[in-house]
This record gives C-alpha cells, structure tokens and sequence, in this order.
C-alpha cells in the first residue's frame, strides 16, 4: 500500500536568519512566491522581509522579533510547500505545530495566505504590546522529570512535548535561568530557544480578547487537504474561529499526535520548516520496525538545493 504523505509546518524557535536564502537566489519557484508573500507582509508591516531575511544580519544572529519572525515562518514554509507542490509532490495530510498549525490551515484551503499573514501579524503585535517577555527551554529528558524535581520547575509551564526525551518549557527569565542553573549541575543538557514570548502558557492570555476579536474577522473555508492537529491529536474535520486562539494558548504535545498516526498506517514525513527540527523529531518517534519515513526539506547547515534534490531522490516513485 502506498505510503501517505504528510507535510509538518514547525512553529516558533525554527526560525533563524538566511533562512532559505541559497533557495532564493537560486530557485525560481521559491523565489517567486517569497517574492509574492513579501508583497502581503510589506502592507502590514512597511518593512521587505526579504531584506530583514537576507541583508546582512547571520544566522547564529537570535531572530526573536515577533512581527518578523511570526510572518517569515509563514512565508518559508508556504513557499517550501509550493515548491514540493510544483515538482509534483502533493499532500495526504497537513501537520503544524504550534504556529505552524496556522499555515497548515492556508495550505488546507481553510483560511487565505493574505488573512494567514495578517493573522500572525496581528498577533505579534498584541504579544509584543501587551505581554511580558519570557524565555523558553527545550529540555533533553523526559517530562517527568517536572514532578520528580518540582522546586527546579516552579513558575514554569511545560509548552511542547515533542519525543520521549524532549520538552520545552516557558516562563519569566529569572525562573528560566534557575531552572537551566539547576539542570546544569545534575548534567542535564538544555538550550535557550529564541522565543521572546509566553505562548502555551497563561502569560499569553493578556491578548485574548483582542486575538478573539482578530479571528472573528476571518472567512473560514471547508478544509480541502486534511489537517492533524498537535494540539488535538488528532485529525480535525473543521476548524472554528476559537481554535486559533486554542493553537496559540495551550500546550503542544507533538509526539502524542505522531503515535496516534502511526497506529493508523505508515506515512512520509516531510518537514516544510525551515530546521528540520520536526522530522528529527519524528525521527526519535519512530519504533524501530517502523515502515514510515522522515524527511526535511532544508536546515540551518546550509546546501538547501542539495538537500531538495535529496529528498526526491528520497520519494517512493
């Protein structure tokens, strides 16, 4: 039986400058739809992502502006999809995570690219105007390490379950530092990932009410490609208006959703992010004797035509 094909959209912390730059000056199609997302951004934000993405500043740089970072994951992985798309590579199902469920619903056909883009325009601004900056954790170990060392964890919500060994965790700077100062002297390694607000967290209800009243602006369409949800792990059927503040309020947990896919059959995984950091993630998902895949289009080492040219080679005919 032929294998499904699902493409993962990764969410905040992805992101880091030069983000697909070989592709954009070497790939027409990318190019074209980076171009034609860039357009949209511009009359949101009167700043050409293109040049915040690609004069000058380097990717060890930490991309952590919102009202860039939040439009350029969108604009990336829609251009990524339409690329795959354009070499033949269609979708049985779409996969987001976290922010990435927001461009996972363009691509379904649920919502449009310029209302996606508004969107998560939209809601930095709120973020950076009415919340308090925070700091958050991935944690190599498992979750349950949060009840065996509470006092280590206190003040801080776990955000993302991603694989056995893997979580990450939000709060105010003071916290996130102790607890990293903690897990430092019991040899357990974490890394600061560049996100500057509390997403998942109770921190992020300040804007609420008025992300509510940006969604009910929105002209939700039937789903015309699949969605699983990361949030719900599980396939979602239609999508309402609340469930894109849902997306953004609670927790992720990633490796639920891929467990409860993989009881139902074998599938290509294909990261459209910009990392590769969800099919390592599938990666350590996966059982052994699992017949399912994982790929990822381009990552932050750089040979991104290599590694396209790779992943197709990677395809089943």
């Amino acid at each position: 039986m032929k294998k499904k094909i699902v493409f993962m959209f990764s969410g905040q912390g992805s992101q880091y400058y030069q983000m697909g730059k070989e592709l954009y000056e070497n790939h027409a199609q990318f190019k074209f739809w980076m171009d034609h997302c860039d357009e949209i951004v511009q009359s949101h934000i009167q700043t050409s992502l293109i040049d915040v993405l690609y004069s000058g500043r380097k990717k060890s740089e930490s991309f952590d502006h919102l009202l860039y970072t939040n439009p350029a994951l969108l604009c990336i992985e829609y251009s990524l999809v339409r690329v795959l798309m354009e070499m033949g590579v269609q979708p049985d199902f779409l996969m987001g995570y976290s922010l990435g469920e927001i461009t996972a619903s363009v691509v379904s056909g649920a919502i449009s690219l310029g209302e996606g883009i508004q969107l998560v325009v939209g809601m930095a601004r709120l973020a950076e105007e009415n919340t308090q900056q925070v700091e958050m954790l991935a944690v190599l170990e498992s979750q349950e390490i949060t009840t065996e060392l509470p006092e280590l964890f206190k003040n801080c919500w776990v955000t993302g379950r991603n694989f056995q060994r893997s979580f990450v965790v939000g709060g105010l700077p003071n916290d996130i530092r102790y607890l990293q100062e903690g897990l430092n002297k019991i040899n357990l390694i974490s890394q600061k990932l560049p996100i500057k607000y509390g997403f998942h967290t109770e921190l992020i209800d300040p804007i609420e009410s008025e992300f509510k009243k940006l969604i009910s602006k929105l002209s939700i369409s039937s789903i015309g490609i699949p969605l699983i949800s990361s949030l719900k792990n599980e396939a979602v059927q239609e999508i309402s208006k609340d469930y894109f503040w849902e997306v953004i309020r609670y927790p992720v947990d990633f490796k639920k959703t891929v467990e409860w896919m993989l009881r139902k059959g074998d599938y290509i995984f294909i990261d459209v992010g910009p990392s590769g950091t969800l099919a390592t993630f599938v990666k350590y998902i996966l059982p052994s004797d699992s017949r399912s895949i994982s790929l990822q289009m381009i990552n932050q080492f750089g040979n991104d035509l290599k590694s396209i040219e790779k992943l197709k080679t990677s395809l089943p005919e």
